[in-house]
């Protein structure tokens, strides 16, 4: 009889020796006895998982996540604005990775599909590092994790350059608290829109020209699109009258880069470093 007991209580020890707690960015702990399989509507979670070699850990994405091109094959599970908790329920990931939000009508509806939600940081470029070591402990990826962060630490070196810059997404720019706004930081510019105090502000055409942006950085979703904003730019009466315009220092910027605050910030800082070599 206590030969048994030692054995039951042996075996048990064995089944729980890999189990681990993580506690994410709201600081709720979660146990697992081996990496989660786990869902997203975020692309920049999608990239960040592939890029700590986690793929296979990834259950389901969302419709906008394309990179890499392993994720176009993924299961997907509506976007941010309209998960699609249908198919959500179906396929039970463990664990739903979302970013720390004031809403929380997903985490709701999740809650209510017993599904757990695994929190990252919100917005901010000091925040990606963050949030690639949490990745990194959730899936027990965090070898990777370092390596990347490390990485991300080098190329977020901060240079001097001290000109004033706009960066425009359509009608909004990258302002105070924005993770745009922090690689326009650490490229060692002046960015006209701190002022407003928003992190995606609406610059009214009165500010532009108040403001009078030494550069530009433009995103831009296709070649067609980019044709239109290089003609609008120039032939526009308030951003034709900036210096930026000028001197011919309009950078476009490709979306599937710029918007998504992954790991691939770097190379979104490595563009506009060198258009700003560029244009001194």
């Amino acid at each position: 009889m206590r030969a048994a007991l030692s054995l039951v209580l042996f075996l048990g020890f064995l089944g729980s020796a890999d189990a681990y707690t993580v506690k994410d960015a709201r600081g709720t702990e979660f146990e697992f006895s081996e990496p989660p399989r786990v869902a997203t509507v975020m692309p920049a979670v999608t990239e960040s998982v592939f890029a700590l070699g986690a793929g296979d850990l990834l259950l389901a994405d969302s419709v906008f996540c394309s990179y890499p091109e392993e994720a176009k094959t993924k299961p997907k599970v509506g976007s941010f604005l309209n998960p699609d908790y249908e198919k959500i329920a179906e396929l039970k990931p463990d664990v739903f990775i979302l970013p720390t939000l004031s809403d929380d009508r997903i985490e709701s509806r999740l809650k209510k599909l017993g599904i757990k939600c695994f929190f990252l940081n919100s917005e901010g470029l000091e925040n990606i590092s963050k949030d690639i070591i949490l990745l990194g402990d959730l899936l027990r990826r965090r070898q990777e994790a370092a390596r990347i962060t490390r990485n991300i630490e080098s190329a977020t070196v901060k240079t001097q350059d001290g000109r004033r810059a706009m960066f425009m997404f359509g009608n909004m720019a990258a302002g105070k608290g924005s993770f745009i706004g922090g690689i326009m930081e650490v490229c060692g510019l002046k960015n006209c829109c701190d002022s407003i105090g928003k992190p995606w502000p609406v610059p009214s055409r009165e500010f532009i020209i108040a403001a009078n942006p030494q550069i530009v950085f433009v995103e831009y979703a296709s070649e067609s699109d980019k044709l239109y904003l290089e003609a609008f730019y120039k032939s526009d009466p308030v951003w034709s009258s900036t210096d930026a315009v000028k001197n011919d220092a309009v950078c476009f910027m490709p979306r599937n880069i710029v918007t998504i605050p992954s790991y691939r910030i770097m190379e979104t800082i490595s563009l506009m470093r060198d258009f700003c070599k560029k244009t001194k």
